[in-house]
């Protein structure tokens, strides 16, 4: 990490709350990097019980804000003078991370602090708690586009293969409504729940829905699937 905004996308990553981030003024930090920090390449944060300090050479990018908040002489009003640099740091952060964003960006971000404050439930809320960045992202995206489309199954089709890892999702053409799940990861309780979540949000009611955990479920005539006490019946 070099940079502020670099830190709050790790604090995100690691889900750590901003309010436990304080920056701070480090007079003695490199003149080559706007963070100054235990590890010179370090890519994560050492969070404790309390807050989480950030050093920051604070001229590096923001010397006509900051010249005059800390004199080599100045020792009153100390603690303002610290609050007030880790107030206006936590916003610069904010402005640099907003300005690479995008309308689809800003709309994902109102969409997750819907979801997170509970306005679709408790599963909703769990599900993108559980999430890493990337799968954050990917259903955002995902549930974006089924505002714009409504319920459409290549939307559920794509949810389910970017977040359901080593997952087969067959259709019966016989029987349209009829829709087969395959995943070779063991059937546990987050995993359950997220396939359910993706299943209630991105298909129709019509459709009738079969998982299969761990061991795949037989097709005749193909030899991998038909594995003697391997299989799971349909």
């Amino acid at each position: 990490m070099r940079y502020l905004w670099e830190v709050l996308l790790a604090a995100e990553e690691e889900g750590i709350s901003e309010k436990k981030l304080r920056f701070v003024h480090a007079p003695s930090g490199s003149g080559y990097m706007e963070l100054s920090l235990p590890c010179l390449n370090q890519t994560w944060l050492d969070e404790d019980e309390q807050d989480i300090s950030i050093g920051v050479n604070t001229y590096y990018r923001f010397y006509d804000i900051f010249h005059e908040m800390f004199p080599p002489d100045q020792t009153d009003f100390l603690a303002l003078r610290e609050s007030l640099t880790n107030l206006i740091l936590h916003m610069l952060a904010q402005n640099d991370i907003r300005r690479g964003l995008t309308r689809e960006d800003y709309h994902k971000r109102l969409l997750a602090k819907e979801i997170l404050a509970g306005g679709f439930g408790e599963t909703a809320r769990d599900v993108l708690l559980s999430m890493n960045r990337a799968d954050r992202e990917k259903l955002l995206g995902g549930w974006l586009n089924s505002f714009r489309a409504g319920s459409a199954l290549p939307v559920f089709l794509d949810m389910v293969h970017g977040l359901v890892a080593d997952s087969i999702v067959y259709h019966n053409n016989e029987y349209p409504d009829e829709i087969l799940i395959y995943t070779g990861l063991k059937r546990e309780r987050k995993l359950e729940q997220r396939i359910r979540f993706l299943i209630d949000t991105f298909l129709d009611i019509r459709y009738h829905v079969e998982i299969f955990y761990e061991y795949h479920f037989g097709i005749i005539g193909v030899d991998e699937t038909m594995q003697i006490d391997g299989i799971a019946i349909c």
